[in-house]
């Protein structure tokens, strides 16, 4: 005990791990030990603001002289510096000592450094604050005890509250409540919730619940973790009605759709691509499969393209081996620089090509029908003008009129020469012989007629050009045929010039490629034409060269440009000219013997 005693009263004061200092009544530290002075340095001789605080006076808000006056003990947290000068927080306990007078002599200060617990402290608070989701600690019963700053935020003050009355406005606990799951078990749990925020509108959750406690074993609180999925729900709501309306689509387009994925692996089949391929219903389409369906070399295309690929009149090849004239498109699928694989759409043209086939004939139908209708009216004048002859011939005779009968005689011979003018020109018109066909220079057949041309331009001051924009490919004509349809064009052209009153004049003959079709051009600043006049261009025979011309010209140029396929098209203006373009899609040119390709209908 000796020992003891001993010891208590040497080494005690040395040994406690917290700092300690007597304080005399004038704040000089008469001691300390070794704790104290490892956490605030030297203490000799020294005032106890000045070793706690670094201060040259008392602290304005002294506890020590308060414990003086009073004789109580307190116990308070403070801030000062450690002996490295650094910020330092202590809890900080006062005890008078009293001598044997009563009076309080000395003040035993214990300081514990709570330093690094206070800035755990601050971390997990800042942390459980700053979290990006909605924190709440329930109790046992599921009453809120603490929620984090986000969850104050949006529900407001729910401290004390049970959380299925503040949240949810229901009396009871929810069924399947994952706190409630997680006090049983121990274990995290995770459920959809929906509930109420501080406006009172619905907000979807997924919350997680997870014990809260020193172990496992032994925990009497749950954090609930609560993340806003709505916005996220929405999304998925919106992207399922998007999809099934692709899909909807897709299934109903009467076009036939094929998808591929990054691997090449055929994803999508809708029903109207199995009916085009003649694919059977269920049955798995290969790479090799559509390689083979689709025309040669277009699979590759689409894999290194960049933009859609486009074939507007081509051949596809059935399952069964038929091929079918099909309008045809690929695509790369690519999601940002990421490729998604590969779609086809390709829609058959067997239908199309056999109504434009019907068209063709009607068109030349409906040519024939107009010649018959012509042929009639000019007849018809032609007899006029006989009958006039013969009368004015016939009165002479009887009345002994010289001047009547040559008169007569005269309009006799002038019908005859237009008779002989008609039945030549209707004679070659109607002949209606087969055209031939052949891959020809479109350019060539301009350069030729601008060279027929050329002198007669020159004689009457006309410059006649022909401007050829390259390239312009090889094309199924019947150079005969469309060496007549644009002589007229240009003859006419030339004509229209002469008749004008300006004293130098211009024909350009032009011959293009574009869009998939031959078109020519013949353009003059010559007479130009009326609106009476264009209607009646193409129709009845119709001239305006008097007994100079039949009217069949422009008849037989439309013709031969429908045996083609084509169409001819007519601007003018009066005193400014006129512009005839020949049109000549190259999917409906008549295919040569060279082209017309088994298995391919001409």
């Amino acid at each position: 005990m000796e020992e003891l005693s001993r010891w208590t009263d040497n080494a005690l004061f040395d040994a406690m791990p917290m700092g300690i200092a007597v304080i005399d009544r004038d704040f000089n530290i008469v001691s300390a030990n070794k704790a104290f002075e490892r956490m605030f340095g030297e203490w000799r001789h020294r005032k106890c603001f000045a070793v706690y605080k670094s201060r040259q006076t008392v602290c304005q808000e002294c506890r020590g002289s308060e414990a003086f006056a009073d004789g109580l003990p307190r116990v308070n947290q403070e801030e000062g510096y450690n002996r490295h000068g650094r910020l330092t927080r202590y809890v900080k306990h006062t005890i008078p000592v009293r001598g044997k007078s009563g009076e309080v002599g000395f003040l035993l200060e214990i300081s514990t450094d709570v330093t690094e617990s206070e800035l755990l402290k601050r971390e997990y608070q800042l942390l459980f604050d700053e979290v990006p989701c909605n924190i709440s600690i329930l109790d046992s019963n599921l009453k809120i005890i603490k929620t984090n700053k986000r969850m104050r935020e949006n529900f407001g003050p729910l401290e004390g509250q049970f959380c299925y009355e503040s949240l949810k406005g229901k009396s009871h606990e929810c069924g399947q409540c994952p706190a409630r799951l997680t006090f049983k078990d121990g274990q995290m749990h995770t459920a959809p919730s929906q509930v109420l925020d501080i406006k009172g509108r619905k907000v979807d959750f997924q919350v997680t619940t997870v014990p809260l406690g020193v172990t496992a074993d032994s925990f009497d609180y749950v954090m609930e973790m609560a993340v806003d999925v709505t916005e996220t729900l929405r999304l998925q709501e919106e992207l399922k009605v998007a999809y099934t309306f692709m899909e909807t689509m897709v299934a109903a387009s009467i076009d036939g759709i094929v998808t591929m994925d990054d691997a090449f692996e055929v994803t999508v089949v809708n029903p109207a691509a199995r009916r085009i391929l003649e694919a059977p219903s269920g049955q798995h389409i290969t790479r090799e499969q559509m390689a083979g369906v689709l025309p040669e070399g277009f699979f590759a295309r689409v894999a290194t393209a960049i933009g859609p690929v486009y074939e507007p009149d081509t051949y596809i090849t059935t399952f069964c081996g038929k091929k079918l004239p099909a309008r045809i498109v690929g695509m790369r699928l690519m999601l940002e620089d990421k490729p998604l694989g590969m779609a086809f759409s390709f829609q058959d043209l067997t239908e199309m090509k056999t109504l434009e086939k019907e068209k063709l004939v009607a068109e030349r139908l409906a040519a024939v029908g107009q010649t018959v209708a012509g042929l009639a009216h000019g007849i018809k004048n032609l007899i006029t003008g006989l009958e006039g002859g013969m009368y004015m011939l016939k009165s002479g005779v009887e009345k002994g009129a010289a001047e009547r009968m040559v008169t007569g005689m005269d309009m006799l011979e002038r019908n005859l020469v237009r008779i002989a003018l008609f039945v030549r020109q209707f004679l070659s018109f109607s002949k209606g012989r087969q055209i031939k066909v052949a891959p020809i220079d479109p350019a060539r057949v301009a350069d030729e007629v601008v060279e027929l041309y050329a002198a007669r331009a020159k004689e009457h001051n006309i410059t006649l050009i022909h401007e050829k924009k390259e390239p312009v490919g090889l094309a199924d004509l019947d150079f005969e045929g469309m060496h007549e349809a644009l002589t007229n064009l240009v003859g006419n052209a030339i004509d229209a010039c002469r008749m004008s009153e300006n004293p130098v004049n211009r024909v350009v003959v032009r011959t293009m490629d574009l869009d998939n079709a031959i078109i020519y051009e013949v353009e003059d600043d010559g007479l130009g034409m009326d609106y009476e006049v264009k209607q009646k261009v193409f129709t009845n025979f119709f001239t305006t060269k008097g007994t100079g011309g039949t009217g069949l010209g422009l008849l037989t140029t439309k013709k031969i440009i429908q045996e083609h396929g084509g169409r001819i098209t007519m601007e003018s203006e009066p005193g400014k000219g006129s512009v005839f373009k020949v049109i000549l899609p190259r999917n409906r040119l008549p295919k040569s013997p060279a082209n017309n390709q088994e298995g391919q209908p001409d």
